[in-house]
């Protein structure tokens, strides 16, 4: 079953009951530099060693990623901070899809990731030119990004204020998963912010919504 992601575009890795990697794709190899016999069989908190945008530690035994999934469940995608086999810093988003196995401890949690570096340094870019200008200048500035995001992705960042999971606004929008969670890496970049919930505070506190 795991051969059907060998030539994902996105990079994957499955990590089994006891959080070992047992995949590992070409892609993943590309975007992280580790090679496959590199990795399979550690722990993936070992090489992933995430951790979030002030260097708080995210991976680590008690992972509730892996919790998630030895229930059966997939939690909502989300941004890590990790590092190359260059020891290059990235930053990665994350999708997770469970493979619930015939016994429990048989279940995967197959890890869908791409890199969204880019995305993050022009957000950290733009909220240090902010912090620069003076108070009337920010919200020129402000103004000008909200006015940047395209219809959908307004319409996402208004469903997102509501509530609803990347899930159902994919339902309500009539667009896949995928698309949704586009709309809202771009959405994210445009106002300078690292996360669904600075975006729904930020466009609450600039009344976009």
């Amino acid at each position: 079953m795991l051969r059907a992601f060998e030539r994902s575009g996105d990079g994957v890795y499955a990590v089994d009951y006891d959080q070992k990697i047992v995949f590992w794709n070409p892609t993943a190899e590309r975007l992280l530099g580790f090679r496959a016999e590199d990795v399979l069989g550690r722990e993936c908190f070992d090489v992933i060693a995430g951790g979030d945008h002030l260097g708080h530690p995210f991976c680590g035994a008690d992972c509730p990623v892996i919790e998630c999934a030895r229930h059966g469940r997939a939690p909502e995608n989300y941004d890590v901070r990790t590092r190359a086999a260059s020891g290059t810093p990235r930053w990665i988003n994350v999708s997770i899809v469970v493979l619930v196995g015939r016994m429990k401890r048989s279940t995967l949690a197959v890890h869908l990731f791409r890199d969204v570096t880019e995305q993050r340094r022009k957000g950290m870019r733009m909220r240090q030119e902010l912090s620069q200008l003076p108070a009337s200048e920010k919200l020129d500035d402000e103004q000008q990004a909200a006015s940047r995001l395209t219809r959908r992705e307004t319409e996402v960042l208004e469903l997102m204020a509501t509530g609803l999971s990347t899930a159902r606004i994919a339902d309500v929008l009539s667009v896949s998963r995928t698309t949704v969670r586009n709309h809202v890496e771009h959405l994210l970049a445009k106002l300078g912010v690292h996360s669904k919930l600075e975006a729904v505070v930020y466009a609450a506190r600039h009344r976009l919504v």
